[in-house]
This record gives structure tokens, sequence and C-alpha cells, in this order.
């Protein structure tokens, strides 16, 4: 779990920076309402994001719901930059495509974060400040793939040594 929540820190101040970085390039656009909006949105954003990164980072009793807030709203600015951005090129084809494509795949991954924060053993690891493990018995808890890194809900008392990950296909056991 702690390699997990080092992941979401990583994460966040990832976006965090790209957002500090697309607020200076002025998303690409060229004035307007859409552009003030964008910018506006930024510059409450970018605050957020470190507030959460903090808070995450010392594990404070609100970081989590702080930092579902940051990737929601954060996710949802890319998504919306994104996709404004692919009408617009198509439209007029004026600008970059690859640009508009990339902050609208940013914004997906993004929004898929709050899912994990969302996962409740995620949540009992990140309250209890407690490095181990969540196990019940039968509870699935999230783990990563030993070799892609993939992130997998298992459950560890049914695992076997022919279970494989489903992202790469390596044994998720091994005998030792």
């Amino acid at each position: 779990m702690s390699r997990l929540h080092g992941h979401l820190l990583i994460f966040s101040l990832m976006d965090s920076i790209l957002l500090l970085v697309l607020l200076m390039s002025g998303f690409g656009a060229s004035g307007g309402g859409v552009a003030l909006f964008t910018l506006l949105a930024a510059l409450l954003l970018v605050p957020l994001g470190v507030v959460s990164i903090v808070m995450l980072h010392r594990k404070s009793a609100g970081g989590i719901n702080v930092g579902i807030a940051n990737f929601s709203l954060t996710g949802s600015l890319f998504l919306i930059v994104g996709v404004l951005g692919l009408i617009s090129y198509i439209s007029s084809e004026d600008g970059s495509f690859l640009l508009p494509v990339a902050i609208t795949l940013l914004g997906i991954s993004t929004l898929r974060r709050v899912s994990t924060m969302r996962n409740e053993a995620y949540s009992s690891w990140y309250h209890s400040h407690n490095t181990q493990t969540y196990d019940e018995g039968n509870s699935e808890i999230l783990s990563t793939c030993p070799n892609c890194d993939s992130i997998l809900a298992v459950i560890p008392s049914k695992l076997t040594t022919d279970d494989i990950c489903p992202n790469c296909g390596s044994k998720l056991v091994t005998m030792s």
C-alpha cells in the first residue's frame, strides 16, 4: 500500500506541474471565454494540488477527501480542455492535434485515480497510518504485479502459483 500511496503522490505532483506549465503557456488558446475559464480554474487548482500533496504526504485526516477533490477537479479540467481543443482542431484545423489528445488522456488517467483512493483497503491503510497490508482473511486488497507493477485487486488467501497477471501474463506468485 505504501507503493500505491507514493504513486498517488507522484501522480498528483506531476498533475500539478503539468497544470502549472499549461497555465504559463495559456493552454495554447487564443483568448475568449474558454481560455479565461481555463486560466481561472487552473489558478484555483494549482494551490489545491499543493495542499492535496502535503495532506496526503502527512496522512492528515482529511487528506483522502482533498486528494479525491483534487483528482476529480483536475481530471475534469484536463478532460474539458482536451475535448475543447479537439473540437477546435476539427472545426478549424489550426494548432496541434497531439496536445489536445494528450491532455484528454491525462484527464481520463487522472479521473481513474479517484476510484483507487475510494477503495476500502486503501482508505483503511491510510487511516491506520500503518504500512502493513490490509488483511482480514478473505478481504480483497490492492497489490502490484511483481513483473509489470500493474495495480491489481487480489484476495491473498486465494492466490495460487497458477494465477497470472491480466496485463503481462506473468505469474503473480512464485515458489521460493
